[in-house]
Order: structure tokens, then sequence, then C-alpha cells
């Protein structure tokens, strides 16, 4: 598994020039420079506004006393997509694009879900416990002078 991130990390800028030279013959190298550049500024800006508001639903919930789930899950993807908005490249935008639009992540969510599904019933937790006082060790042996 480790060669394959390997060879990943090393084909993925051969896979970004490819792509801005494709893009830059369409519409010229400015054009080109101009949609890496303005494509950041969008990314930014919708990861700023979805990021606000996933932020706000998630305080919400806890507020309610409700484990905000789901929008801990918005929040890893948006924080994914502004990782890949920031490589500067088609390819990247390619891949962080989806992730910004909320029906691909509440499809990926729904998906991660139905491969883990929650445990059924309470978690307990067993354990031996003891009351300590504070004048005492736990042992109830006398403490021993400093």
């Amino acid at each position: 598994m480790a060669w394959l991130f390997t060879i990943l990390i090393l084909a993925w800028p051969a896979v970004e020039i490819a792509a801005f030279i494709e893009v830059a013959r369409w519409i010229g190298l400015l054009g080109a420079v101009a949609g890496v550049i303005l494509s950041g500024m969008i990314g930014t800006a919708l990861l700023r506004i979805q990021g606000l508001s996933t932020a706000r639903r998630a305080q919400a919930q806890l507020a309610r006393g409700q484990m905000p789930v789901a929008e801990l899950f918005d929040g890893a993807c948006l924080a994914a997509a502004g990782l890949l908005l920031l490589l500067p490249g088609y390819a990247t935008d390619l891949l962080a694009v989806p992730l910004l639009l909320p029906p691909v992540r509440l499809l990926l969510r729904r998906g991660l879900q139905s491969r883990f599904p929650p445990p059924d019933g309470p978690t307990v937790i067993e354990g031996d416990w003891e009351v300590v006082d504070e004048g005492r060790p736990p042992s109830g042996k006398p403490r021993l002078p400093h």
C-alpha cells in the first residue's frame, strides 16, 4: 500500500502539469493562469461561507445536547477541499469542487455510515474503583511523613 501512495505522490505533479497545458491550449496561457487564481479565490470564499454555516449547525446541535456527527464530517470534507484548493492546479480543483457540494458530502456520509453502522445499545466499560479520602492513601495504609 505504501508503494501506491509513493507512486501517487510522484505522479501527481505530472498530472497537474498535463492538465494545465491542456487548459492553456484551450483558453491560452493567461486564461489558464487566471483560471487557477480565480478558482482558488472562489473556492476560498465558498469554503468560508460553508465552513461558518457548518460551525453554526454544530454549535446548535451541541447546545441541544446532541453529537454533531454530520457537521463534523462536513467540516472534515470542507477542510480537505480547502487544502486541495490551496494547491495550484486544475486536477486538485476537480477533486475539491465535489467536496464543496452538500449533496456530494451527503452521499459520502451515507456511504460511510452504511459501512460502519453504529453499535447496538450503550457502551459499558467495566472496571474496579475505590473511593479515595484526602487524609488516607488509596491502600488504607497511613501516610508516611515527608
